[in-house]
């Protein structure tokens, strides 16, 4: 954690002169927690990242006089470059924060969920089991996007729910600014949490109130995780084909899999249903397959979600975010990977397991290429054998 009250602890040098910088107020950018800082050799100003969030090992400096951005090339495009440009564009449009005291507390640690992508929201939002059960000692104050609400675990002393659309997570609006630096005036002591982009210490359950897949009942669904942004159609142009107004026929190809791909398991798991959820409602499918898609998503939908990912003996779906909740509810996930989302190896599991041989089992990762036979023999195997494997493999325990 770092403190940032009564005194910030954060120490950088200036870029142009490799001095000590002075850093002098929190500056709540949104989904960047930066500090305005000053060089007393060159006399400048400068606005960096406190290294929270993807800026642990990816923070910039920028100089908004100069409208110069210095820190890892690799990140600049994504994460440097949108902070410089909110900077310099900041927003007066009103947004809407609800606060809500649960306790109060005079020494908190603040968690910021704000971001421009719904995963990167939902995992530091995982980051609050660690702080409940590790420094208690320690109110947990919550900022996070109105979308995320209903996550929000049992014991935190606040939460502050920002009316901001994923759409513009990347933007600066002083509101947010100035209402966050007037309630840390209630504060005599404030930590600001590391809200790593991929905790490992969590459950689930206490976030979504949803039990996890029970592998005992004997009937169970197989689902498939719709999307209609990213496809089962890999090295497809699909941007291309959308904006052209064409992009109805890869979804009918998707859709065409999917079918496809249930009509082969479904002789092979009788016990099964057959579902389908997620974002778009383009085709449609046949009678046997549940088909609980939407066009839009909301808190209620998405908790239904999370039932449905809890019946799930196996989840299938593309790469994203949108398999995080799904796989941490369901029994066993298979994940497509489109070739250009290998480096994102992971990213978007969040494992139940923590015996490796196991997690090998029931976490699969295929490229999108692969047949519809065999994702068909490996779905099978995994259904028909994990009771089997999980007693080879637990027989010594």
């Amino acid at each position: 954690m770092i403190k940032i009250k009564p005194t910030i602890d954060h120490a950088a040098n200036c870029p142009y002169c490799q001095q000590k910088l002075t850093a002098q107020k929190v500056l709540w950018q949104g989904m960047h927690t930066c500090v305005e800082s000053y060089c007393k050799s060159c006399q400048k100003s400068l606005i960096e990242d406190l290294k929270v969030g993807h800026a642990i090992d990816k923070a910039y400096q920028v100089d908004l006089d100069r409208n110069l951005i210095f820190g890892h090339e690799g990140g600049k495009e994504w994460l440097g470059q949108p902070l410089l440009e909110s900077l310099l564009k900041p927003q007066v449009e009103k947004i809407n924060i609800e606060k809500e005291i649960f306790k109060t507390s005079q020494r908190v640690v603040i968690l910021n969920c704000l971001d421009y992508l719904y995963g990167h929201s939902l995992l530091k939002l995982l980051n609050a089991q660690r702080h409940l059960d590790s420094s208690p000692e320690l109110g947990l104050v919550l900022i996070v996007p109105k979308f995320l609400r209903w996550l929000v675990p049992q014991g935190v002393a606040e939460v502050w729910t920002v009316n901001l659309p994923l759409n513009k997570g990347k933007l600066f609006y002083p509101q947010i600014n100035q209402f966050i630096h007037q309630e840390c005036q209630r504060f005599d002591e404030i930590y600001l949490s590391p809200a790593y982009s991929h905790p490992s210490q969590f459950d689930i359950t206490r976030f979504t109130r949803v039990p996890k897949h029970d592998f005992s009942q004997p009937e169970f669904r197989i689902t498939f995780i719709w999307r209609e942004d990213r496809l089962w159609c890999d090295k497809i142009p699909f941007g291309i084909l959308r904006r052209l107004k064409l992009n109805r026929v890869l979804l009918l190809l998707q859709n065409w899999k999917v079918q496809r791909l249930f009509k082969k398991l479904k002789p092979q798991t009788p016990s099964a249903a057959f579902t389908v959820v997620g974002l778009g409602k383009t085709t449609t499918f046949p009678p046997w397959i549940e088909d609980f898609r939407v066009k839009q998503f909301e808190a209620s939908t998405e908790q239904k979600y999370c039932q449905i990912y809890a019946d799930s003996r196996l989840v299938i779906g593309i790469h994203g975010s949108n398999m995080l909740l799904p796989s941490s509810h369901a029994g066993m996930t298979i994940d497509l990977m489109r070739e250009e989302r290998w480096g994102n190896f992971a990213q978007d599991i969040l494992y139940q397991e923590k015996d490796p041989r196991l997690t090998s089992f029931r976490y699969r990762y295929l490229p999108t290429q692969t047949s519809v036979t065999e994702i068909c023999t490996i779905a099978t195997n995994m259904i028909k054998n994990y009771f089997k494997y999980h007693f080879a493999m637990m027989i010594d325990t």
